[in-house]
């Protein structure tokens, strides 16, 4: 280059160095300044999208856990992705705002709360103690770099936590209120109310109709989603096996547990008070008795007629059996001082005189090494398994991170991999019936981006790793596969509304006076059900039909009528004859209860109604 740099040869190479370098360098640059990282902006602070995926991720996973339950009914459908996404970042929009103003108000959480609240929360903890190796697993598979990263996210919870309750704290009922809620509580109504039944068998639908809706509805016609799982399990138990007790260990736990076994001692007292500083005279008293008890009388005789003990002295000031350390250090030792039988010479404590009988003395039964070799290589072997599992799962936890399969980790730990599947979100059975798997199994970044996934813990014991072997993804059913489906459906549809349109002529007539009651009842072949005096919380009624008649008009000086859908498809035609609030309600508005349930409905209020002033007034940029 040197030698040929005038030549135009030269020149043009390094005009396309300096193009492809400005070109790279502008790249970056527009990608820098670009929005194409952000999701919004609240104030000038950024929202990215990498946030928005992990909370989009993190709340499918919570909403899979909770569809699970359904079980058989669990459709991954229900989740609207979109839908999903939108709301999530309302949230992590709603949530910057509150932060915001959490800030503007001053408030404050000391390093000392935070500490607090980690320790003692249950989840970080082994055997009632805070655990740092438990804390880095829960924190990992919350997906969370670090645990400065956790610590920011605590201390903006109980910030938005001190924000919240700021307003839900001092809300009030006013009595008025009170009054108001009780009433409506106590309210009960009379009515009847006629069933219209669903005709399904009178419904006719033909093959246009069904090719019409399936084509208008063929994403709701797909085979399900299913995943074909390779997982690594790591279980506490595996361990005990190859755990080694040394047996110099063992006699050293055998001696430090035998050695905590301690004697005890019966003992009975005569207790003395200390009028003031007036020492002598208790001494005193206490020498008299002593020198009655040396002459032959019972203890047990005069402790009942001098001891100023009132919880001893009816029982001959008998104080059962005490170890050492359980009374005032010079009662202890005078006592322990004492031989069988032996009664001490007074002895002052903070409480006052004493003379002290030794009535009894148990010498504790030191069992034998081989009695308790069992429970201490037990022992020995838990502390030795806590730990190699505690080494083990965090091992497995960044081979499963580094590893593009589940191969090396499992050789790595002599560990099976396991095949499950074909399996539904909604999971299979063993294993793959734990909803923390499936979660994980149909996370993006399992099923899409094929990574292994996190460390899951399934309990306190076990922990896991799975991979997405096979991803079969949904299918178009064809036409003649859901042909009976389709009929079935629109059947149902179209009795439901010919049901519901039928009752709100019946409604119309029974309101206009054009028919009665009995009428009606003779046209549908049935006879109206009348219920008096019913409440809110009645369980004898249908909970859809008691909210619908709660909802209905007081009538005035006539019934009031109304219809309403059942599940099934079918109707209940409503006649709502009267509405009655009894006197003694007005008694029960003083009532805790009501004061309680209407400041904090109040403060949810006043705090939605903050968060939403807030809301208006941030320059907020969606992207």
């Amino acid at each position: 280059m040197r030698d040929k740099a005038q030549s135009w040869v030269a020149k043009v190479i390094v005009g396309v160095i300096v193009l492809v370098f400005a070109m790279t360098g502008w790249e970056s640059i527009s990608r820098f300044n670009s929005n194409d990282q952000k999701a919004a902006e609240v104030n000038g602070t950024v929202i990215s999208t990498a946030e928005l995926e992990q909370a989009v991720s993190l709340q499918r996973r919570q909403l899979t856990q909770q569809l699970q339950q359904l079980g058989d009914q669990f459709d991954p459908d229900m989740i609207d992705e979109q839908l999903l996404r939108e709301s999530v970042l309302q949230g992590l929009i709603q949530r910057a705002v509150l932060l915001e103003g959490a800030q503007d108000a001053d408030l404050r959480i000391s390093e000392q709360m935070i500490d607090q609240m980690l320790l003692n929360t249950p989840d970080f903890q082994t055997d009632g103690q805070f655990d740092a190796n438990r804390f880095d697993v829960v924190i990992r598979n919350m997906g969370l770099s670090s645990r400065m990263a956790f610590r920011e996210l605590v201390r903006q919870e109980l910030m938005l936590a001190q924000l919240r309750n700021a307003y839900q704290a001092t809300a009030f009922a006013t009595p008025a209120e009170r009054q108001m809620l009780a009433r409506l509580e106590n309210q009960s109504r009379d009515f009847a109310v006629i069933e219209l039944d669903t005709d399904v068998a009178g419904v006719e639908v033909d093959e246009a109709e069904v090719e019409e809706y399936y084509n208008e509805n063929q994403a709701d016609f797909l085979t399900p989603e299913q995943v074909v799982l390779e997982t690594l399990t790591l279980s506490r138990s595996d361990f005990f096996d190859d755990a080694e007790v040394d047996e110099a260990a063992l006699e050293s736990l055998y001696q430090r547990e035998v050695g905590n076994l301690t004697e005890q001692r019966r003992a009975s007292h005569i207790l003395f008070e200390v009028e003031g500083d007036d020492e002598a005279a208790a001494l005193e008293q206490a020498a008299a008795a002593k020198a009655r008890i040396d002459a032959g009388e019972e203890f047990a005789t005069v402790a009942k007629e001098l001891s100023a003990d009132p919880g001893t002295l009816n029982n001959g000031g008998d104080l059962g059996y005490v170890e050492h350390g359980s009374f005032d250090p010079a009662f202890d030792d005078a006592l322990f001082a004492l031989e069988e039988n032996q009664v001490s010479e007074p002895v002052r404590s903070r409480f006052g005189v004493h003379l002290i009988k030794l009535t009894d003395l148990q010498s504790p039964e030191v069992p034998s090494l081989e009695s308790m070799r069992a429970t201490l290589e037990q022992e020995l072997k838990a502390e030795q398994v806590e730990r190699r599992f505690v080494e083990a799962s965090r091992e497995l936890a960044n081979l499963a991170y580094e590893s593009e399969d589940l191969a090396e980790p499992a050789r790595a730990l002599d560990l099976e991999v396991e095949t499950h599947g074909p399996l539904e979100r909604s999971g299979g059975e063993g294993l793959t019936a734990n909803p923390k798997v499936m979660a994980a199994a149909f996370g993006d970044d399992v099923l899409l981006d094929r990574r292994n996934s996190q460390l899951i813990e399934l309990d306190a014991d076990t922990v896991a790793v799975v991979r997405v072997k096979e991803h079969l993804r949904p299918e178009q059913r064809p036409l003649d596969e859901v042909r009976a489906e389709i009929a079935d459906l629109l059947q149902f549809r179209k009795s439901s509304e010919l049901a519901g349109e039928r009752a709100a002529q019946l409604a119309a007539k029974l309101e206009q006076g054009e028919v009665d009651s009995q009428a009606v009842a003779a046209e549908l072949g049935s006879d109206w059900q009348v219920h008096e005096a019913v409440g809110r919380s009645d369980r004898d009624i249908p909970p859809a039909l008691l909210r619908s008649v709660f909802s209905m008009p007081k009538p005035e000086d006539k019934p009031v009528y109304g219809h309403f859908r059942q599940p099934d498809g079918s109707q209940w035609l409503v006649e709502l004859r009267g509405v009655s609030t009894p006197e003694e309600a007005l008694a029960e508005a003083d009532s805790p209860m009501y004061g309680a349930y209407i400041a904090g409905q109040t403060g949810e209020q006043d705090f939605a109604g903050v968060q939403q002033l807030l809301e208006e007034e941030a320059d907020i940029e969606r992207f």
